[in-house]
């Protein structure tokens, strides 16, 4: 079965994306906790990349199971009409690209979580900072503030 193949190594390719994705999450929750804003946006453009390799090889796939008549097939489907040796095969690559996926949603909730505190938290330091000086930024860009004798005033 020369398509399985072709699907098996797809799979397989797939799931050697979704693991480079954990580690690209990885990063970006490191670069988030040390708030690297470079190394975020380096790591965003990364992810892209991975995202558009990953289309491609879900194209792939797609090809693949409608040339051997298999569109619109789900992997459950699929191995209700193989052998058992290649369903064993098939089952196994299916449980790992599962558990990957998993992986990745839950990596993506925990640094979506992390970068709103982080702009929660930006946001109350600048209300607090905004409230207590009288700092602005003036026509031209630049910044601007109500000075007394060389020193910042205090509002109120």
């Amino acid at each position: 079965m020369r398509w399985l193949d072709r699907l098996i190594g797809l799979l397989e390719e797939e799931l050697a994306l979704l693991e480079e994705m954990r580690g690209l999450l990885a990063e970006e929750r490191d670069a988030i906790v040390s708030s690297d804003y470079s190394r975020l946006l380096s790591i965003a453009k990364r992810k892209e990349t991975l995202g558009v390799r990953h289309k491609l090889v879900e194209e792939a796939r797609l090809s693949c199971l409608k040339k051997a008549g298999k569109e619109g097939y789900t992997v459950s489907q699929l191995m209700e009409e193989l052998a058992p040796s290649d369903r064993a095969r098939l089952e196994k690559l299916s449980e790992r690209l599962k558990e990957a996926a998993e992986n990745l949603i839950w990596e993506n909730k925990r640094n979506a979580l992390l970068l709103n505190k982080a702009i929660e938290l930006n946001r109350d330091l600048m209300r607090i900072f905004s409230s207590c000086y009288s700092l602005s930024y003036g026509p031209n860009g630049n910044l601007c503030s109500d000075y007394s004798g060389g020193k910042l005033r205090l509002r109120g």
